[in-house]
């Protein structure tokens, strides 16, 4: 071979690699500006688009399976897309309303929480859990983390705590909000400054954002101990007080609307919402709120009665009945996807959509278990929960590990049952026994522990919903040419801040105003700190 020959040849696989080195880098934005017949192959060349992927190539089913060759499928595609974002919203609040919270305020009454507490922790983690594991994901490999931090909080703030002050007013405590609103400032001006003077965290950085926010939840801690020591000294005057004669009317009247506005903020009980629960599923929830005007803030409520769950336990044990009483009927009925109660409630619209939300309904309750207080049984269902502990490890498990290994077949996620198909070895031997020791007619003295699949298999359900809904929002911004910034600050901060407004929303409805309020602080709290030390 000639020396020109090989230099020709030399010359090609120079360009051959260029152009390889110009595809792989080539932006995800770039290809949209390309014909439809190339968008295929760069799509799946292209390392940025690589990275706007979760359990589904969007993509690859756009411009590869599906093969969009013009502007107007591509948008009715975006209609589409926004159909889905509809559905995984609905999934968030579903799974919220119907498992998290339930959890949440049986974890806040086990520990001896007030509702302030459990909020600024256990809520604020939940809430922010799903986001945590979406900055691990690809789809956020080069986003601007800390533009999405700050949008995501005054989403969190303005639209969540507007949202509940209005449905649903209570007497906020002045010193705990304004500490906490402090201690926000402080962690967004502490990210400020290192960026500023930096442009990232180091580790050292990362140790003081931790100490800082760890310190944030021990005066929280603290504040309440010291709220329980001066009730019950408060309540020692009041005794003394009372044996004094005559007794000071007035002073004692004085303590006594101080010692009720103390306990108010240090319940925690179990809250009876079957008035909420009743007005949702006839349809006339939104219109009873605003019955005296649409721009009228409602007055406070007089405190919830608390259910007395102990009794819901027992409702329907008898030590005469066999154990597997109505065992398969109790099966069939757990496992109906329609509500019975919200389907004679509701009109036709409401159960038009109780049957749409069917499939999806069906599938949760196949490997999530209940355990809410208010239920009779606390949604004890002997055979189904022996199921989900079989299947609530499998599916979480698999997902789980299909989502960190993230091996791709055509357009969707390739499921890896490697780990999750030795489960059952465990999972299986362990249902049996308790199959085997429980009855049907009264949960077992350890049901309560099935509120560890409960929030596991949650977390896992609203990190997927999260996570598909940056990936679709993330497609629509490139489809219509959005700048990164702009859909950072608006729809992926929205969407990065819906599981909170959704829980929020939903406790204050349900009598939980100071949880929820004390959660639209101490959840941005909790982002800002952790998202950067685990930077």
């Amino acid at each position: 071979m000639s020396a020109r020959t090989k230099r020709l040849k030399y010359n090609i696989t120079e360009l051959d690699h260029e152009f390889h080195y110009f595809i792989k880098n080539m932006s995800c934005r770039a290809v949209m500006r390309l014909p439809y017949t190339y968008r295929c192959r760069m799509a799946t060349q292209a390392s940025d688009c690589k990275h706007i992927i979760n359990f589904f190539n969007y993509f690859r089913m756009m411009y590869c399976s599906i093969d969009i060759d013009d502007k107007a499928t591509e948008v009715l595609f975006m209609l589409l897309f926004s159909f889905i974002c509809v559905a995984f919203l609905w999934l968030m609040s579903f799974n919220i309303g119907t498992y998290f919270s339930p959890v949440l305020k049986i974890i806040s009454l086990k520990l001896h929480m007030n509702e302030y507490l459990a909020g600024v922790t256990f809520l604020a983690f939940g809430n922010c859990s799903p986001e945590i594991i979406a900055n691990l994901m690809p789809v956020r490999a080069d986003a601007p983390i800390f533009t999405i931090t700050v949008g995501n909080t005054l989403a969190i703030i303005l639209l969540s705590g507007g949202t509940v002050c209005f449905l649903r007013p209570f007497r906020m405590n002045g010193h705990s909000t304004l500490r906490d609103l402090l201690f926000l400032l402080l962690g967004v001006e502490v990210l400020r400054f290192v960026m500023i003077k930096e442009g990232a965290v180091t580790l050292g950085e990362g140790i003081v954002l931790f100490v800082i926010y760890v310190v944030y939840v021990a005066i929280n801690i603290a504040d309440l101990a010291l709220l329980r020591y001066y009730i019950r000294k408060l309540r020692r005057e009041l005794d003394y007080l009372e044996s004094l004669t005559p007794p000071p009317i007035k002073e004692i009247n004085a303590k006594l609307r101080k010692l009720i506005s103390w306990e108010e903020q240090d319940d925690i009980g179990i809250k009876d919402t079957t008035k909420y629960r009743r007005s949702r599923d006839t349809g006339n929830h939104f219109s009873n709120m605003t019955s005296s005007g649409y721009f009228v803030t409602p007055i406070p409520e007089r405190r919830s009665e608390h259910v007395d769950y102990e009794s819901n336990r027992t409702a329907l044990y008898d030590s005469e009945n066999p154990k597997n009483l109505q065992l398969f009927t109790e099966f069939l009925q757990s496992l109906n996807p329609v509500d019975p109660e919200a389907w004679q409630l509701g009109g036709w619209s409401n159960r038009i959509y109780l049957i749409a939300r069917c499939p999806l309904v069906f599938v949760l309750q196949l490997f999530i278990p209940v355990v809410d207080y208010e239920k009779v049984k606390h949604g004890w269902s002997k055979l189904l929960n022996c199921t989900q502990i079989v299947t609530n490890p499998f599916v979480v498990i698999t997902l789980v590990h299909s989502g960190v290994s993230s091996v791709y077949k055509s357009w969707h996620i390739t499921l890896d049952f490697s780990v999750s198909m030795w489960s059952p070895c465990l999972t299986v031997p362990l249902a049996i026994v308790i199959f085997l020791h429980s009855r049907t007619d009264v949960p077992p003295s350890y049901h309560h522990l099935f509120i560890i699949l409960t929030f596991f298999s949650s977390m896992v359900t609203l990190w997927l919903a999260v996570t598909e809904l940056e990936v679709l929002s993330e497609i629509v911004g490139i489809v219509f040419n959005l700048s990164e910034s702009f859909m950072a600050v608006t729809f992926e901060a929205v969407s990065n801040a819906t599981p909170d407004i959704i829980a929020n929303y939903q406790l204050a409805l349900q009598g939980y105003g100071r949880m929820a309020f004390a959660a639209i602080i101490g959840g941005p709290v909790f982002a800002i700190f952790q998202r950067f030390w685990s930077a």
